[in-house]
């Protein structure tokens, strides 16, 4: 069955069944299904908008018309990890380098904000990540 026709009951009937239960869901009882975002907003299977504060997309938005171009112009070409040699990945480095401090010229490309901020210890010793953007205000 289409995503878009199964109702909210179904769909969590079957995230209950087929994804582990440490991927938590807000409104655990009783969650609201979203079916779409564009730019700030988030759409419920009833037409009801929501401001999106929590998802990763405070930056752009859902749907922003030049990422989305970006992100189809890209996946026509290749659409990979890290593991693979490919030029797109030193060239975004060479320049992000250009914009930092001389020490912070190494990098180590992840998928989201939350992981970056996930101490390992590994390379320093140390176990506090370095953040370059700023921490909110208590």
């Amino acid at each position: 069955m289409a995503a878009d026709q199964r109702g909210k009951a179904a769909t969590l009937a079957l995230r209950r069944r087929l994804l582990s239960n440490s991927c938590r869901l807000f409104f655990p009882e009783d969650p609201i299904k979203i079916v779409r975002g564009q730019g700030q907003y988030m759409y419920d299977e009833q037409g009801a908008e929501y401001i999106d504060c929590i998802n990763n997309v405070a930056h752009v938005g859902h749907c922003h018309p030049l990422v989305v171009q970006a992100a189809h112009e890209q996946n026509q070409v290749l659409n990979t990890n890290s593991r693979y040699l490919h030029d797109n990945i030193v060239d975004y480095a060479q320049r992000l380098s250009e914009t930092l401090p001389e020490k912070l010229c190494v990098f180590y490309f992840l998928n989201s904000g939350h992981l970056s901020q996930i101490p390992t210890g590994a390379p320093t010793g140390k176990t506090t990540p370095i953040q370059l953007w700023p921490t909110p205000v208590r």
